[in-house]
């Protein structure tokens, strides 16, 4: 079985919410949070945190966490998980991104083993069913739509598709996406040496790259909804659910 690295890519500058890695929930830095999901998958053989911050790297040190530095000018967090795993011996790297402290640890695994029987596979994703119109008008919820073979289209901060003849309704294909970025390693290198796309920094989706160059994404469904943090309000969200499941970090 390849071996895979669990990588989450954390920065200090949060435009919306300064700080954000440290953000505490329930007593504990939001890093913490994410830091011990990671640790719960099953299919996972390392965890490390990568980032340019001296405070979060002290924080991660502190609860007894892996840390590497890297390098401030790195645009987006595939490019930061990328260059945290440039040395590490592994066949498969995943970006779990630093603001989904209640991501499922299962559906990583289901995306990680997705790469690990498909060696054809460069990338997977995880998303959910997208089923309010509010959720699809929020341009704060990244949308993607997936063909017949559970590829990615497209996504998009946007309502898409676009419903010309009639009003809103779930349907299969739409889907709501969640901060996990699977890659194999050697597809993520090469990911690291393309500049930055016009769909990429247009919508700043960092994903847009791969799609823009022509490659695939495969979407893995998953039921397993996990709020991100990227307001004030999604603070008090995220923190009420934890106190309501008595997790611990």
């Amino acid at each position: 079985m390849s071996a895979t690295a669990v990588i989450i890519p954390a920065r200090y500058g949060s435009t919306r919410l300064p700080g954000k890695p440290l953000i505490p929930l329930a007593g504990r830095p939001m890093i913490q949070w994410v830091y011990q999901r990671a640790c719960e998958i099953k299919n996972a053989d390392r965890v490390l945190v990568a980032t340019d911050d001296s405070r979060i790297e002290t924080a991660v040190r502190a609860f007894g966490g892996e840390v590497v530095m890297t390098p401030p000018e790195l645009a987006s967090g595939s490019e930061r998980v990328g260059w945290a795993a440039r040395d590490l011996e592994v066949e498969i790297v995943v970006n779990l991104q630093g603001d989904e402290p209640l991501i499922s640890a299962a559906a990583v695994s289901q995306a990680i083993a997705a790469l690990q029987t498909h060696p054809n596979l460069p990338a997977a994703t995880l998303a959910t069913p997208l089923a309010s119109e509010e959720e699809w008008r929020d341009p704060s919820v990244v949308k993607v739509l997936v063909n017949e073979r559970y590829e990615a289209i497209y996504f998009s901060r946007a309502p898409i598709p676009y419903h010309r003849d009639r009003n809103f309704a779930p349907f299969p294909g739409l889907y709501r996406h969640l901060g996990v970025y699977v890659f194999r390693k050697s597809f993520l290198m090469d990911y690291l040496a393309w500049p930055i796309s016009t769909l990429e920094e247009r919508e700043k989706l960092e994903q847009l790259r791969i799609l823009q160059k022509g490659h695939r994404i495969l979407v893995v469904e998953t039921d397993q909804f996990s709020p991100g943090v990227d307001t004030a309000e999604d603070i008090q969200r995220v923190e009420a659910m934890i106190n309501e499941r008595g997790l611990e970090p």
